[in-house]
């Protein structure tokens, strides 16, 4: 059975961040063509929030060291149910 999880997405350059909430911590993943990462839960919406950035920039500007200009903030949408599912068998 698969359960969707609400939660925001987010774009910082070529990765979709993505938080969701289950049950009382949020998730924080990363994902781009060929790289997945997920970032430490957190336990409130703003704080996943400012994580999923922080984990953006360090990957992007650090760890490959894109010249890409850094991006001052992202927006944030509500993410579709189909954004973020958990299977359960």
């Amino acid at each position: 059975m698969l359960r969707s999880l609400g939660g925001y997405q987010a774009q910082y350059h070529y990765l979709t961040l993505l938080v969701v909430s289950e049950f009382n911590e949020w998730k924080v993943l990363a994902v781009a063509p060929g790289v997945t990462i997920h970032g430490q839960r957190q336990f409130s919406e703003a704080k996943a929030k400012d994580h999923a950035f922080a984990l953006a920039k360090e990957y992007v500007h650090k760890f490959k060291q894109e010249s890409l200009p850094e991006l001052p903030e992202v927006v944030w949408q509500a993410a579709a149910p189909e954004h973020w599912l958990v299977y359960h068998a």
